[in-house]
């Protein structure tokens, strides 16, 4: 029912799931001592992930889920599992499962109605928190870094914006052309790669700062004014 009203949501889990999530199904078996504490560990895993903000990067732990169901159901499985598989799909043809034709009437044998009213609640302190992430990374005066360059972060918890990108608080680092940056209280990185930082923007020289972020501009590039009067943004120097 979830996946129906989410276009490419089946598409995009599967592909996950099967590149992640096996990956992680495959350290846990390997990990434990015997196939009771592979269980331990994967229910001790899907707790954990019922605590994340977001369903950012969950295909790891549904993927060791679905893996450690398909041990019991289906022993040749991981002989016959291939790159377009659905993990989901195999678990369903070998215990002989179909969907609920009711799948709200199905919820409420699993809390339904109360985890219902916890993820509304939840939704809207998320509003909350989107518009306050709004407010700094988009509304606000900016420092616009480019795209480009490899970079070392945790996705746990970040946070989608609609239409402007996803801010990540971990702790951020990358390297590019045009320099160095790294955060440790958030970044937004919009859909084309560019990195946006919240003012206000101090620049003392090849050295930008502001609240919780540093930036080195690298030799050949500059700051300027950026297309709005109270952003920055990094630019080749075009001397």
């Amino acid at each position: 029912m979830r996946r129906s009203q989410f276009p490419n949501a089946a598409e995009n889990e599967r592909v996950e799931e099967i590149g992640e999530g096996l990956a992680q199904y495959t350290g846990t078996v390997a990990a434990a001592a015997s196939h009771a504490e592979a269980v331990a560990s994967t229910l001790e895993q899907l707790t954990a992930a019922e605590q994340h903000e977001t369903f950012l990067q969950q295909a790891y732990i549904t993927g060791v889920a679905y893996g450690i169901l398909l041990d019991d159901a289906s022993a040749d499985w991981r002989r016959r599992v291939r790159s377009d598989s659905d993990l989901g799909q195999m678990l369903m043809t070998a215990l002989d499962v179909r969907p609920a034709a009711n799948a709200l009437k199905a919820s409420a044998r699993y809390g339904g109605t109360e985890l219902r009213a916890a993820e509304q609640a939840r939704a809207e302190r998320r509003r909350a928190v989107v518009r306050e992430l709004q407010n700094r990374f988009v509304d606000g005066p900016v420092l616009l870094v480019p795209s480009g360059g490899g970079a070392t972060f945790n996705a746990v918890g970040a946070t989608p914006i609609p239409g402007a990108g996803t801010v990540y608080f971990s702790m951020y680092r990358t390297k590019g052309e045009w320099g160095t940056l790294e955060a440790t209280k958030g970044v937004l990185i919009s859909d084309d790669g560019r990195r946006r930082l919240p003012g206000p923007v101090r620049i003392e020289g090849a050295n930008i700062t502001g609240d919780g972020w540093t930036v080195t501009v690298a030799p050949g590039w500059t700051v300027r004014r950026g297309p709005r009067s109270d952003d920055y943004q990094i630019i080749r120097d075009p001397r």
